[in-house]
């Protein structure tokens, strides 16, 4: 109803109907002031039949703004229902009028109804006298309100009437919006005759008209490693207020370079949706928080979608900061989906987890069919967004009732950064200025640590991994995939260039992306398997490299109990 009471529909009918109330309530004053000087009689019973007159069409007011809040268009213009539907929305007038004649033939010798004809007459013509007259006066006061300016004009507006080329891109169309809507669609190919076009994405286009008149000039990167990065962005967090474990950040930071979907994890309160704003802040990269809501199915919650009725493509904010991602290539931008599971991932994220494991060059999501046609922004290609390499995808998601379970098929596509504690309060009481961090900087940073022999798994660590691996699938029916592996072999060298060890990068992986696979799970013999598994991470180990794995195992025994 919010959204409706900004549409020029809405905005006329609520202000005229106001209107109406205000003058109504003049007439009954007016006459009032007649009635005391006994120019024209009107007894109680004529003014209460007068009364009930005009609650009946106060009544029938808010029917019909209800009407138009259900069946007006996306754009407020029309109200979309049928002669039926009209002639049905007066049916409450009449029945409260059929009432209210029943009442009155009823109980006219009751003193309260007792209504002479001639008052009752009076009271009539001068209600319907006061209905016309007020209604005469809420057209006019309809027609002169300010429209909703149509897409073309909008446009028009930004980039300039006098531009030639967005004249001629976007055509002419008629303003009344009786227009037939293949009138709106390019010719085919090979077809004689101009037609007419209109902007489908406005928001898009306009984002483009932006950065045609302010071309994007991207800023110098400061010279610094991952080491510094991390531990500079810990003593930035302390400034705010905001205290998280140093492997925390090391997560997040060598997380980037293996995916480009995170999901941080945890109870409520834990700090997980401040990380990547801070985190943004503190290297200049771009940030945009979206909400995910319950009632979410599909990519259309997410990007938006075509309305075919008034010929233009609902955009969503995400879908805004996805385009200007495709504008600002060097810079890192950051789309959180904010609390991802209150509704399934696997549905609305479903065209996102799908293409984000192809080759980067296929990397984009189709809005709608090319088909459709119309005047399309600079950077889509045939009807499709680009997901561009300096775009992560952050999912921060609540676990309590409230929420669903993130499937495998998620998580083995994502990072996943567990918040199960919270960091007490840092030592560091000095300032710590921003600097800037590009994304090309950052993907040097990463194929650097990459390269680096010292950096990557060594032969011992990796065969350690390789038995831990083996127990797992005898002992518990558990295995995993070519996509977890080339994740740990990202994420390792990463992660000991931002100051770790090559053992607890294996230690937050195996944690999160193998051990997690045993949730639920209550065999008979699975807390004799627990203990087995975990005298086999200390032998190879040690309690403090693996800490996070012993922790989960502890989880899960307790579960057993």
């Amino acid at each position: 109803m919010s959204d409706w009471l900004q549409k020029s529909t809405a905005r006329r009918t609520l202000q005229s109907g106001l209107l109406v109330i205000g003058y109504i309530l003049v007439a009954f004053f007016v006459l009032y002031l007649v009635d005391t000087v006994s120019t024209l009689t009107l007894n109680g019973a004529g003014w209460c039949l007068l009364l009930f007159l005009t609650i009946i069409w106060l009544v029938q007011w808010i029917v019909h703004l209800y009407l138009f809040s259900r069946f007006s268009s996306e754009d407020g213009e029309k109200v979309m229902m049928s002669k039926g539907q009209w002639g049905l929305s007066f049916l409450p007038s009449v029945v409260l009028l059929l009432a209210i004649v029943i009442v009155y033939a009823a109980l006219h010798d009751v003193e309260f109804f007792a209504v002479s004809a001639s008052n009752f007459m009076l009271a009539f013509f001068i209600w319907i006298f006061v209905i016309a007259a007020l209604g005469i006066l809420t057209i006019v006061i309809s027609l002169a309100l300010p429209k909703r300016p149509r897409a073309r004009e909008v446009v028009m507006k930004v980039v300039g009437a006098d531009d030639p080329d967005v004249a001629a891109a976007l055509g002419s169309y008629p303003h009344d919006g009786a227009a037939n809507p293949a009138s709106r669609r390019p010719a085919p190919a090979g077809g004689a005759g101009l037609t007419q076009q209109e902007v489908v994405f406005p928001d898009l286009v306009a984002v483009d008209e932006q950065y045609r008149a302010e071309p994007y000039v991207p800023a110098e990167s400061a010279d610094v490693s991952l080491s510094q990065l991390c531990v500079g962005f810990n003593r930035y967090l302390e400034t705010k207020g905001m205290f998280y474990a140093m492997e925390t950040i090391r997560s997040f930071v060598a997380g980037m370079a293996c995916s480009h979907l995170l999901i941080l994890e945890g109870l409520s309160g834990m700090g997980k949706t401040s990380l990547p704003r801070y985190f943004a802040e503190y290297i200049g990269a771009n940030v945009n928080f979206t909400s995910v809501q319950s009632s979410w199915r599909d990519r259309s919650d997410v990007l938006g979608y075509y309305n075919d009725f008034v010929g233009q493509f609902k955009e969503t904010p995400f879908l805004r900061a996805l385009y200007r991602a495709n504008y600002e290539t060097k810079d890192v931008n950051l789309l959180v989906l904010d609390e991802m599971n209150l509704s399934r991932v696997e549905y609305y994220f479903a065209d996102f987890l799908s293409v984000l494991e192809l080759d980067e060059s296929q990397w984009k999501i189709e809005l709608m069919p090319v088909s459709t046609g119309g005047t399309l922004p600079a950077r889509l290609r045939d009807c499709s967004i680009a997901i561009p390499t300096n775009v992560w995808f952050v999912g921060t998601a609540n676990k309590d009732d409230s929420t669903y379970a993130i499937t495998d098929k998620v998580y083995d596509r994502a990072i996943v950064i567990d918040f199960v504690r919270r960091k007490e309060d840092g030592s560091f009481k000095g300032e710590i200025q921003p600097l800037h961090l590009g994304s090309d900087r950052i993907a040097e940073l990463f194929a650097s640590a990459a390269s680096n022999e010292e950096y990557r798994l060594s032969a011992v660590d990796f065969e350690k991994f390789k038995k831990l691996a083996d127990f797992m699938y005898d002992i518990f029916d558990v295995s995993f995939g070519n996509r977890i592996l080339n994740q740990i072999v990202k994420f390792v060298p990463v992660y000991v260039a931002c100051g770790g060890t090559a053992a607890k990068a294996l230690d937050l992986m195996f944690s999160r992306k193998v051990m997690r696979k045993l949730e639920g799970r209550f065999d008979d013999e699975m807390k004799d398997n627990l203990d087995k598994l975990e005298k086999l991470v200390l032998n190879m180990f040690g309690k403090k490299e693996f800490s996070e794995t012993l922790e989960v195992i502890a989880r899960l025994k307790r579960k057993m109990l």
